[in-house]
């Protein structure tokens, strides 16, 4: 049997839901026992898969309007399927970067609106919430626009405090663990101006790279988010051919789940 490469692994692990079987493989450990709960294989290999089926004909059709039309649609589900595969890869690489954070896990559908990435980090003495980290993931072909008509008016919302109560409800979910009054406590003390960081995570193209770096890519991103640079994070996945990595990728993760 060919060897799996544990990415590809952790990858089949994650988009079933099992988080901490997906860490324990990217920390080079056995993913240990799990409950595959239901059809839910299936499930997760339909993610990543996007069904044209529908559209063979009018993708066919003589007419350019219904053509133009069908290769739309087929277009937003590959984007779609693609969005949600790069925010499971983002999610890795935020594991790894924020070893000791609470994080929670990738959307389940692809068009799920919310956070791409939602994170927090706890004081070594446990008793307050040092850092929070919200995610911003994007699989693209064109970086630097998808940066200026979508990310920044989506971050510009939460600094606005016009996303609150989705901030609350993802805290709420992470600290689930923690006694109910202590919960409450925690986040009565924070300070979201101090502990508030954002984190851009984009696929990059060939033609995206000046001078050798991909800095541009996120210029004014001070602007967005003020105050020391330790606040923003911007993380590229430079690929030779983005579209045709994914669809690769996501066939590499379709066949690891076939074998569970």
């Amino acid at each position: 049997m060919k060897e799996i490469v544990p990415f590809v692994e952790a990858l089949a692990w994650l988009y079933l839901r099992k988080p901490h079987h997906a860490v324990r493989i990217i920390n080079n450990f056995a993913p240990g026992d799990a409950a595959l709960f239901g059809n839910s294989v299936q499930n997760a290999i339909s993610l990543l898969r996007y069904d044209v089926s529908d559209l063979e004909s009018n993708l066919a059709s003589s007419d350019p309007n219904i053509r133009t039309k069908a290769e739309k649609t087929r277009n937003n589900r590959l984007y779609q399927r693609d969005g949600l595969l790069f925010q499971h890869i983002s999610w890795l690489a935020a594991r790894l970067q924020f070893p000791t954070a609470l994080a929670t896990p990738p959307h389940v559908r692809k068009a799920d609106k919310g956070f791409d990435g939602f994170l927090i980090e706890r004081q070594d003495a446990g008793d307050a919430i040092s850092r929070i980290i919200l995610c911003e993931d994007k699989a693209t072909t064109n970086p630097r626009n998808l940066v200026t008509t979508s990310i920044w008016p989506e971050i510009r919302s939460i600094v606005a405090s016009e996303r609150d109560l989705e901030i609350l409800d993802a805290l709420t979910a992470l600290l689930s663990g923690v006694p109910e009054e202590e919960r409450e406590g925690l986040i009565r003390d924070i300070v979201w101006q101090r502990t508030r960081c954002f984190r851009v995570a984009l696929t990059t193209g060939p033609g995206d790279i000046k001078a050798s770096a991909y800095a541009h890519l996120f210029e004014g991103f001070d602007e967005q988010v003020t105050g020391d640079a330790t606040v923003r994070r911007g993380d590229v996945m430079p690929l030779a051919d983005v579209r045709g990595y994914l669809d690769q990728l996501a066939a590499s993760v379709i066949s690891v789940l076939e074998r569970m």
